[in-house]
């Protein structure tokens, strides 16, 4: 039979040994693609269990009660978020905070991994001078995710304090080493952004060149106003989701693409 479903047989056998031999789809790219879609579901898992509302109030102007969180300087501003021990809001609230936290820890090396690919691949067409800046960015993201790890254990510690004394400890190091954390994120993510402007000619790159860089400005500038880091996010968060639908999605089954 010389057709099937009216196209020759060797097109089928074509088709079929392209995807399976990789010359019309890129592995980077593909792991890429799966990686990003994975974050992006991890995120929203996360997004989802975190408590929307604070038991009492908020601080520094954060809608976001996981940022308050991450940001509380005082026993106050933690209860205003949590309740007060022996209450049932404080039991409730306090339990769901933990499980996000413990979820978090497997969150910081899937982002860490995510950004790691994003940030070698960027650098693909200057391979020389990339690679003596390379271990800069790694160092940033090594930084940002030890930063992540301790923000959680002080986190942990906050919310097992029973007294604002038990508390104390934990919050004097808790602000400065979110602040580090987001920092060193993105820091990595205007670096990369340097990359897509200046050697990347797709509008989808520039974009995310120009949401990046903006988002550092305005974490930056989260250092003597504070609510400004969650207005810093959605240009990070479309800044990561453009590339990766152009590095993982564009580019996974184009025979354009290019090995890394």
């Amino acid at each position: 039979m010389e057709f099937l479903l009216g196209v020759p047989k060797p097109f089928h056998f074509h088709v079929i040994s392209n995807i399976f031999m990789g010359e019309k789809s890129n592995f980077p790219e593909v792991w890429g693609l799966g990686l990003g879609l994975f974050l992006a579901l991890y995120a929203g898992f996360l997004n989802h269990i975190t408590p929307k509302e604070p038991a009492l109030d908020n601080h520094s102007g954060f809608e976001s009660t996981l940022l308050g969180l991450e940001m509380a300087e005082t026993p106050k501003q933690v209860q205003d978020l949590i309740g007060i021990p022996d209450t049932i809001d404080f039991f409730n609230l306090s339990s769901e905070y933990r499980k996000v936290h413990y979820f978090d820890f497997g969150f910081i090396f899937c982002y860490l991994a995510f950004l790691t690919y994003t940030g070698h691949y960027a650098g693909r067409k200057v391979r020389p001078i990339f690679l003596k800046i390379f271990m800069g960015m790694v160092l940033l993201l090594v930084i940002a995710g030890f930063a992540d790890l301790i923000e959680n254990i002080l986190i942990l510690n906050v919310l097992d304090a029973k007294t604002p004394e038990e508390m104390t400890p934990s919050l004097e190091y808790l602000k400065p080493t979110s602040q580090l954390k987001w920092f060193c994120l993105f820091g990595y993510a205007a670096i990369v952004s340097v990359y897509f402007w200046l050697y990347e000619k797709s509008w989808i790159l520039r974009t995310a060149s120009v949401l990046f860089f903006t988002g550092f400005f305005l974490q930056l500038f989260s250092i003597f106003k504070t609510n400004l880091l969650e207005l810093s996010f959605p240009f990070f968060a479309i800044g990561l989701v453009c590339s990766w639908f152009h590095y993982g999605f564009s580019l996974a089954f184009s025979s354009l693409s290019k090995k890394t």
